[in-house]
């Protein structure tokens, strides 16, 4: 599953921004907003979600729109990061 920032409980402190291996949270209008198409869960990188593992007022959550399984967040990853995930 990818992850969506609630942006009813975001006070946009941005902390999560740089916490993204993907480069897939960013600031627009305003809000902070994942992409979607570029998150991995922190797949190879982290244990479990950085971004939701660091937001101070648990904004970051799941999307229910977005079923993505593992095997789509590992490919994701290795297309993003090809010097560290090469594919053989």
């Amino acid at each position: 599953m990818a992850r969506r920032i609630n942006d009813e409980r975001c006070i946009v402190c941005g902390v999560c921004i740089s916490e993204c291996p993907n480069g897939g949270i960013t600031e627009v209008d305003g809000a902070v907003v994942i992409d979607s198409s570029m998150c991995t869960e922190c797949f190879g990188f982290n244990d479990a979600s950085r971004c939701a593992a660091i937001c101070p007022v648990g904004a970051v959550e799941t999307d229910p729109d977005v079923e993505q399984d593992e095997d789509v967040l590992i490919g994701r990853s290795a297309d993003l990061h090809p010097d560290r995930f090469p594919r053989g």
